[in-house]
């Protein structure tokens, strides 16, 4: 496990940092490898109750990482083909399921940023704490993609009406109004 992720345990509990701050923990591969390997290892774990999820400088998460894209933009045209979009989408998704279907009691810790991918891993958690200064959102429309990958997770958490409007209009809502969401 690389540094993208940072782990702690205490006793019964996995506390499990999101450690990329300068990038206000946005999520690259190596982040979501890291958080596969570790969901992966304490599976068949029953000496783990909980696992709690929090970014490391004060963010929980800013979705995913522009500059990741921006690379597989460029892959994906020097191989003239979709498939490193295709792959990094596949391996998001599976970590989503993976955290979803978590035995152990899943908490996030949201604050300041918990958008686009970042909100996914929000809508997976059982529980979902967050600070009032918590912006929720989905910005993808506004760069021109797709929030298709989280999708299914926002729709199950927060329904499809309420998905619908925070994707297609791009809004944002902060931690205070999320319990009304």
């Amino acid at each position: 496990i690389d540094d993208s992720i940072q782990l702690e345990q205490d006793g019964s509990i996995l506390y499990l940092w999101l450690n990329r701050p300068e990038s206000r923990n946005a999520m690259n591969l190596n982040m979501v490898n890291a958080i596969q390997q570790v969901f992966t290892a304490i599976r068949d774990d029953l000496s783990i109750r909980a696992v709690i999820i929090r970014g490391e400088g004060g963010t929980f998460c800013a979705g995913g990482d522009i500059k990741d894209m921006a690379a597989l933009r460029v892959e994906a045209t020097n191989v003239g083909s979709l498939q490193p979009y295709t792959n990094f989408n596949r391996r998001f998704g599976a970590m989503l399921e993976q955290v979803e279907a978590a035995p152990q009691t899943v908490v996030d810790i949201l604050e300041s940023a918990v958008l686009g991918g970042g909100f996914g891993l929000a809508c997976v958690s059982d529980v979902a704490i967050s600070r009032d200064n918590a912006q929720f959102g989905l910005p993808e429309t506004g760069l021109g993609v797709i929030p298709a990958q989280i999708a299914p997770f926002v729709v199950k958490r927060i329904g499809l009406t309420q998905a619908r409007r925070l994707a297609l209009l791009g809004m944002r809502f902060e931690g205070h109004t999320a319990l009304s969401v």
